[in-house]
């Protein structure tokens, strides 16, 4: 009898067992709230091989894109808490999110597991743009007011906000044309239909060299290594910082095991040499932060953008 009872005990938790090896053989999902081609869905792309090495499951990127960002978000809140969904998610736009609209979202929606990126802005035109620097865009949308245009995501995103930082500090206004990512700015750009954009540099340096755009100006500090013959914000008289940051997250509720298989995954690839090797190929920039400092980092956004958006709203709420 008990050598029956053990029987019928392992055949009763082979299910279970079954279901635990069939959950970790099904691909993970890392979602993207913007459209194929940008600078964002180009990082995802870009991690997710290193991510499928480190966990051990396929990884898939799915674009959801709309609401700059914010649909996906809703989504990945909401999504069973399992480590198969997970976003990437993208600052400032998912703090400034939460002033200029409803997500069903809140910086507490969301176990960080890591970031991996954050670059500072570029302000471009195309190849055959009459501007040839910073001071001369800024002239011409003085001559001009709301003539000159400048296309990007979504009034409120992240690019625009750079932009609205130009106008404040230079007195001068451009008028912004939303697109659903900035792989579409670009080609608006590079097509003559529209004067310029703000992007990240791994989006615009590589087509600088090459010739298919522009870069004026780098909204940063100092001037890059990288690219050293670009010129940056300060230079041209307006001393500006702005960027895009990108990590990792999951559902609050995310068992912590699962959490902390992330978390090393990601830090796993900020480690991996083959993927320190592609992203300074395509001109990104690490900044790796793990759980504890990337939570941190997005309570700090919030409340800098915050403080912002109580001070001088970027759009009529």
């Amino acid at each position: 009898m008990p050598k029956r009872r053990s029987l019928l005990a392992a055949s009763l938790a082979l299910p279970a067992i079954v279901s635990r090896a069939q959950a970790q053989e099904r691909p993970v999902q890392l979602l993207v709230g913007f459209t194929p081609g940008g600078n964002i869905d180009l990082a995802a792309r870009m991690a997710a091989p290193f991510f499928e090495k480190y966990l051990g499951q396929q990884v898939i990127v799915v674009n959801r894109p709309g609401a700059g960002g914010m649909i996906m978000l809703n989504e990945v809140a909401a999504a069973v808490p399992d480590g198969r969904t997970a976003a990437l998610v993208s600052f400032p736009a998912l703090v400034t999110a939460l002033y200029d609209n409803r997500p069903r979202y809140t910086v507490d929606s969301f176990a960080y597991v890591g970031l991996l990126t954050d670059e500072p802005y570029t302000i471009f035109v195309g190849p055959n743009s009459p501007y040839r620097s910073l001071a001369d865009l800024v002239a011409a949308a003085r001559t001009q007011p709301e003539t000159i245009t400048m296309a990007g995501a979504g009034v409120g995103s992240a690019p625009h906000l750079a932009l609205m930082q130009l106008e404040r500090a230079a007195g001068v206004r451009f008028t912004w044309v939303p697109t659903p990512g900035a792989g579409q700015a670009m080609q608006l750009v590079q097509g003559g239909h529209v004067a310029g954009s703000i992007s990240t540099v791994s989006l615009t340096v590589r087509a600088h060299i090459q010739g298919t755009l522009r870069v004026l100006a780098l909204m940063s500090e100092s001037r890059w290594d990288r690219a050293p013959e670009l010129p940056t914000t300060g230079e041209a008289g307006w001393p500006l910082e702005a960027g895009s940051a990108r990590g990792f997250a999951l559902p609050a509720a995310t068992p912590a095991p699962v959490v902390q298989r992330w978390e090393e995954a990601v830090r796993r690839t900020a480690q991996d040499p083959e993927f320190k090797a592609m992203t300074d190929r395509d001109y990104l920039i690490l900044r790796y932060m793990d759980r504890a400092a990337m939570t941190a980092f997005v309570q700090r956004e919030n409340a800098a953008y915050g403080a912002i958006w109580r001070s001088t709203p970027w759009k009529a709420s």
